[in-house]
Formats: C-alpha cells, sequence, structure tokens
C-alpha cells in the first residue's frame, strides 16, 4: 500500500551501488512512500543514472555540501506531511514505515520516529564530555560506569521518548522541521540529527525511539573504501561545533582539550603495541580546525590513495 503522505528522502555521493535494493525494498513493503527522492551531493559515479532507473526521482544539488545541506532542500522541494530521510545503505524491514507512521500518528507532540539498527536495542542521549571519555575506557573500566554510556538499553515494546535517533533512518513531519530551519548546515557531517531533534525539542516536539521497528544498516554507503580512521576528523570536529552551540565557552573547550588528550593517547599506545589503529593522525588536530580545513585534509588524504578513489564524505 502507498502513501502519498511519505517522501522517502536518499542523500547519495558515490553511492550507485545501493540504490537499486533500497529502491526495491522501500517499494515491497507492508506500506510504502508515496514517492522516493535521491538527492545527489555532485557525485562522481553513476549514481543519478542509477537512481533514476531504480523509480527516484533526482534533485541535483551540484555540490556536495553535507547531508544536512541535502536534507534542507529535500524539505524545500517536497509536499508530503512526512520525510523518510535514510541512507543509501539501509534495508528496511517489511513493516518499517508502517511502524514508524503508526508511531508518529498515535503521538501528535512528536516529530521524528526512529527505528532499532541491527537489532541493537539502545537509545540515544545527548552528547556529553562524561559520555564521550566513557568510549575511551577500557571495558573493565567502563562496566561499573555504565550510567556514562550514550546508549541506554531499553526493552522491546512500544515507543519510547528518546533524547535523538540516527539519522540513517528516521520518519519525520515536515512542517516541524521546517519551523525550526531544517537541519544546521554548519554540521557538513556527524551529529546534525542530534542538533535538530534538540531544536525541536526545545520547542516542544518530541522524539521517538521505536523497538519494534528493525533496520539493517550497513553503514558507510557514501564513503567506500574509506575506513574509520580517515572518517574520524569528522566526527570530532562536529562534536566540538556541537558542544559550542549547546554549552558554555568553558565547557566546550574542556570537551576539545578532553577529546584531544584522549584520541593522542589511544593513537600514540596503538602505535607503541603495535595495534590497528582507529584514529587517524588528523583527527586530534580537527578538533582544532575549520570545517573547510577538515574537508581538504580529507579529499588530501583520500588523493594520495588510489584505493579511496571511489570514496566521498557525505
Amino acid at each position: 500500500m502507498r502513501t502519498a503522505a511519505v517522501t522517502a528522502v536518499v542523500v547519495t555521493h558515490n553511492s550507485a551501488r545501493h540504490l537499486p535494493e533500497l529502491a526495491e525494498t522501500l517499494e515491497s513493503g507492508s506500506v510504502s512512500p508515496g514517492r522516493m527522492l535521491v538527492v545527489d551531493n555532485a557525485s562522481a559515479d553513476d549514481s543519478v543514472a542509477r537512481a533514476r532507473l531504480a523509480g527516484f526521482d533526482v534533485c541535483e544539488t551540484g555540490s556536495n555540501d553535507g547531508f544536512g545541506a541535502a536534507c534542507n532542500a529535500a524539505l524545500r522541494i517536497t509536499d508530503s506531511e512526512l520525510v523518510l530521510i535514510c541512507n543509501p545503505d539501509v534495508r528496511p524491514s517489511p513493516t518499517a514505515l508502517e511502524g514508524l507512521t503508526a508511531a508518529l500518528a498515535e503521538n501528535p507532540t512528536a516529530a521524528v520516529a526512529g527505528p532499532v539498527f541491527n537489532r541493537r536495542l539502545r537509545a540515544r542521549r545527548f552528547s556529553r564530555i562524561s559520555g564521550n571519555l566513557y568510549t575511551f575506557l577500557p571495558g573493565w573500566m567502563q562496566r561499573p560506569l555504565k550510567r556514562l554510556d550514550r546508549e541506554v538499553p531499553v526493552e522491546r515494546g512500544d515507543h519510547i521518548v528518546v533524547d535523538y535517533v540516527v539519522g540513517a533512518c528516521m520518519l519525520c513531519r515536515v512542517e516541524p522541521l521546517r519551523a525550526v530551519g531544517g537541519f544546521d548546515e554548519r554540521f557538513f557531517l556527524y551529529s546534525e540529527e542530534e542538533d535538530l531533534c534538540r531544536r525541536l525539542g526545545m520547542r516542544g516536539w518530541q522524539t521517538l525511539f521505536v523497538p519494534s521497528v528493525t533496520v539493517a544498516h550497513a553503514r558507510r554507503a557514501s564513503s567506500d573504501g574509506v575506513d574509520r580512521e580517515v572518517m574520524a576528523p569528522f566526527r570530532f570536529h562536529s562534536l566540538y561545533f556541537y558542544y559550542r552551540k549547546y554549552h558554555s565557552r568553558l565547557y566546550a573547550e574542556l570537551a576539545r582539550c578532553a577529546l584531544w588528550m584522549c584520541v593522542t593517547c589511544d593513537h600514540r599506545f596503538r602505535a607503541l603495541t603495535h595495534r590497528q589503529q582507529i584514529y587517524g593522525p588528523s583527527t586530534a588536530k580537527a578538533l582544532f580546525w575549520s570545517t573547510d580545513r577538515v574537508r581538504a585534509d580529507y579529499e588530501r588524504v583520500r588523493a594520495q590513495d588510489p584505493a579511496d578513489s571511489r570514496a566521498e564524505a557525505a
């Protein structure tokens, strides 16, 4: 059953190989979107052609200005009540859209509903210094400090109100998003959905986590060939900007210094013990760089490695 109330929005950047399967998955659900729209951020592959062949309408932005900017482009041209924002590499379950739509219908004060990814029943809490530092601790130290974890275990059942949901797949009411100005385009990559849900919450809108709805996520469809080490600078750069936006300057600077110390120590420890690196040499520096500087460094690293020639950042 199709519903004209929902537009599926997929942001692409060199994501061609994922689009046919995603289109098939969306169209074969118990409820399918009335329109499927790809917003393409200047792909160098055949994402646009493959999207059209798969049944998507296509909006070409002409540049790569990030995930949030592409979603905002979709909000400006959609006429549906709801948008299902999803990454090219997600595979919603057959009843996913039906479940998310029902959750919003039952909760008129909710603007966003998100599913369980890869059967991981954990709700997200807003970022804070203690939660960031917790992730760097060894397992034996984390166990007695579980209360600091940014992710909270939940039981499978009815939807619950949470701080935010993962932006890789979430159903949103269009009008509330437009009322808060959509995504903050200063977040090029990472933290944009957390910022959006926080601003919606300030306007009285809730965000729902729906444990009964599941989505498979292969991760990094638009960064094929790029490992965590290369993408990490974007994540930490956005995290610092998030702290600057919502906390005092002192809090943000303390967070920046703490994250710099943790990333630097982790990188050196792994080098000394010959373990695989998960943070590249630019990650700690990115906490002090502008967005343009982080993007330029990413392009430099990618250009040096032919194996990553197909990879892009958003």
